[in-house]
């Protein structure tokens, strides 16, 4: 992997401009439109162990994520989007608790809501920190993305499904430009990206169901593609907007740089709102 300067694309800067845009879409929208501000937050989190890892990076991972659709005109929707991702590894003597790498995501974009289907344009930002080491070169990413597909594959829909089959696709670009002399996308050699999900029911019992949802994501780099594919089987209880379940993933194939858990399984507890 190679080394590069750290980004100049804090937090707070992307932070800035996505409350920026909301405002000028507040004022725009007031004039013309019926404007809404929902303020409607959805979120998740998961706790995630790998079964079958000889590798001590791969022990446990947490997620915690949080959605908020902040204004809503007809609709359309302006919406922001955070996530966390704490890698830890193992270590002698029973320690699964070691924090190893950080991984965040900052996101905001469009929403446009059909009567049975979506389609979002956004912008993320995110980037990965080794835990308690100063390494020059922490990769940093920054890329545009647009995606389709059935309304219960919407993040504000997921928690409480109706059907029996939902899907989205992904299209991402990656742009490679100097700010302030440093390239906003280091650490990989990503160029252009395409992710597939789909989600079937298998049984469903009053709350109760079973999911099987197959996720195909190529990315595409200077010099050769980068897969990441798993399949992940479900079963989880939801109840008024909510979803309490677990989870069996298996890395189908993944020879990412960044990270890479071949050919591994993993076993996630979770809950969804």
């Amino acid at each position: 992997m190679p080394n590069h300067p750290p980004s100049r694309l804090q937090p707070s800067k992307i932070c800035r401009i996505l409350l920026h845009t909301t405002y000028y879409l507040l004022i725009f929208g007031s004039l013309s439109f019926a404007v809404e501000l929902p303020l409607d937050f959805h979120g998740r989190g998961m706790v995630s162990k790998y079964l079958n890892s000889h590798a001590i990076r791969y022990n446990m991972d947490v997620v915690v994520e949080l959605y908020c659709t902040v204004l809503r005109v007809g609709n359309s929707a302006f919406y922001l989007n955070y996530r966390d991702d704490l890698e830890m590894g193992l270590q002698q003597g029973g320690v699964s608790f070691d924090p190893r790498f950080g991984h965040y995501y900052i996101a905001g974009g469009f929403d446009y809501l059909m009567e049975a289907y979506f389609a979002r344009f956004y912008f993320v930002h995110d980037c990965v920190h080794d835990v308690d080491t100063l390494i020059p070169g922490t990769p940093v990413f920054n890329r545009f993305r647009l995606q389709f597909g059935s309304q219960d594959a919407h993040y504000s829909r997921s928690a409480e499904p109706s059907g029996r089959f939902d899907w989205n696709a992904t299209l991402g670009v990656y742009p490679h430009f100097l700010y302030h002399g440093w390239d906003i996308n280091a650490g990989a050699d990503y160029d252009f990206e395409t992710i597939l999900e789909a989600n079937l029911n298998l049984i469903k019992i009053r709350s109760f169901r079973a999911d099987l949802s197959p996720k195909l994501h190529v990315t595409k780099g200077d010099t050769c593609l980068y897969h990441q594919h798993l399949i992940r089987a479900l079963a989880y209880y939801h109840h008024q907007g909510k979803r309490f379940g677990v989870s069996f993933d298996y890395n189908l194939g993944n020879n990412d740089p960044i990270k890479n858990p071949d050919k591994l399984w993993l076993f996630s507890t979770y809950i969804e709102f």
